[in-house]
């Protein structure tokens, strides 16, 4: 019986682990030639937010043209924000375009938003044969301020509040965020291709 066990749970795949923005920072830091962030936010939020520089995005979920009111519906659910919606299903060709850029044994950092789509994403690209994939908890974001009291004192008082009054994400701790668009990281259906920059 543990003979046919063994096969089986070899070809398991790696669970995806979940780190703190901070400590994906020390990684790229300290391994910068071994180790590859991944912003899955759609190529809007990755273009007119930021992005952390060296970032490849490749999104997740992409943006659609249903503009959409916070508790409207939309797809059979209520919409949770005032927008322009996500599409309900992921990305087609998420995996494919990862399987291009990196190699099964590279580490990859998952950036989303707020960690949610990361962790979905990182999910699946465990599942794909990817054996070294982070996803980053509390995403470029952050989570929300969660004690209504606080997030009237932080509306009020906080010079950071514009920003989603959110903790613990890339931006929250000052980790570095560009608007340059490099050709070499944006996500190919815009350039065909990643480019190569000499």
């Amino acid at each position: 019986m543990l003979a046919l066990a063994g096969p089986a749970m070899a070809k398991q795949p790696m669970e995806p682990i979940t780190i703190s923005v901070l400590e994906a920072a020390q990684m790229l830091a300290s391994q910068p030639k071994e180790v590859f962030l991944v912003d899955v936010r759609t190529r809007a939020e990755y273009a007119l937010m930021g992005h952390p520089p060296q970032a490849y995005n490749v999104p997740w979920r992409l943006a659609t043209g249903d503009f959409q009111i916070k508790g409207g519906s939309y797809q059979g659910n209520k919409v949770t924000f005032t927008g322009y919606q996500l599409s309900p299903k992921p990305n087609p060709d998420f995996i494919g375009v990862v399987k291009s850029l990196f190699k099964p044994g590279d580490k990859l950092l998952i950036l989303s938003t707020d960690g949610e789509q990361g962790a979905q994403a990182a999910a699946a690209l465990s599942k794909a044969g990817f054996t070294q994939v982070f996803n980053l908890e509390h995403g470029f974001l952050g989570q929300p301020l969660l004690v209504e009291k606080q997030a009237e004192l932080a509306e009020k008082y906080s010079p950071l509040y514009g920003i989603q009054g959110r903790l613990n994400g890339w931006v929250f701790w000052g980790l570095p965020v560009t608007h340059q668009m490099d050709p070499r990281y944006i996500y190919p259906p815009d350039t065909k291709r990643m480019q190569t920059q000499k």
